[in-house]
């Protein structure tokens, strides 16, 4: 596993009164690959993603961005190799109209406007909000405000892409569309993060999980790993299994450690049990 990002026995604290809010994780994040972060409010996750794109620098450790260390002289040029998607899109909005706050990104980067307002264009359409483009962005729901955060960062065509919670605030038609971009992006060799609640969605989607509790690092593995090897690690970061798990394992009969994780996976395994 080439990793892009790792982290070695990082610690991060907001003041000395308060307990770290990072505490000598180690883990390293996998090149080109799905990847979830896991963990109660107050894990840490937020603490973390601000490591990923140089807006924080760890007072202890390290973290190295494709072998190379992030310190105070490069984090600043982090911006361009990793897009990050706050869970409030209010936190990052700035423009007062949906086409200048996604075309903010690339014009900050230096492209011409001309360019810089194409690839807006390209990232509106991907998110299907090509027809929210003249609007003031702080007149539309947050689930619309959301879906233009994600089109800014993914208009800035960095090499990672990371979504703090990604389907916050969406109706299911915005969780769909969320989701088959996050898979275009994954498919185009980017490397995505997301930070998640959602069980179900890091055994639908998540290639590995990164478990998180307290500002520590419980493990790092794959979402089957993670489900059927190792569920106290669960239940020590106060989570709960997929629904899909929750629903079959009082009726798997077979070896727990080839139980369905996938919704698709249920329905065939469960067909299988009727018949």
């Amino acid at each position: 596993m080439e990793p892009v990002f790792e982290f070695d026995r990082v610690s991060y604290r907001y003041s000395k009164e308060r307990d770290p809010a990072l505490n000598q994780i180690d883990f390293q994040i996998p090149l080109g690959r799905k990847t979830a972060i896991v963990g109660p409010n107050g894990a840490g996750k937020s603490t973390l993603i601000f490591h990923l794109n140089g807006l924080f620098i760890c007072q202890a450790g390290q973290v190295r961005f494709r072998g190379e260390i992030i310190n105070a002289i490069n984090n600043a040029g982090m911006v361009r190799h990793v897009g990050v998607v706050f869970q409030d899109p209010d936190d990052q909005i700035i423009s007062m109209t949906v086409r200048d706050d996604v075309a903010f990104g690339p014009t900050q980067s230096g492209l011409p406007p001309a360019e810089a307002f194409h690839k807006a264009e390209q990232s509106m359409e991907l998110l299907r909000i090509g027809h929210l483009a003249g609007f003031n962005p702080h007149e539309l729901s947050l689930g619309q405000k959301k879906l233009v955060a994600i089109a800014g960062a993914i208009a800035m065509n960095p090499e990672v892409i990371v979504i703090d919670e990604p389907m916050a605030f969406l109706d299911p038609a915005g969780q769909k569309r969320v989701r088959e971009v996050m898979d275009q992006l994954s498919a185009d060799g980017k490397t995505v993060i997301v930070a998640t609640h959602s069980m179900q969605l890091v055994a639908e989607w998540a290639d590995y999980v990164i478990i998180m509790k307290e500002g520590q690092c419980l493990g790092s593995m794959t979402p089957r790993e993670l489900f059927c090897e190792n569920a106290h690690l669960l239940e020590e970061a106060h989570l709960e299994l997929p629904p899909v798990l929750q629903l079959l394992s009082g009726l798997w009969k077979e070896q727990y450690g080839e139980m369905p994780i996938k919704l698709e996976e249920a329905r065939r395994a469960l067909a299988k049990l009727l018949n």
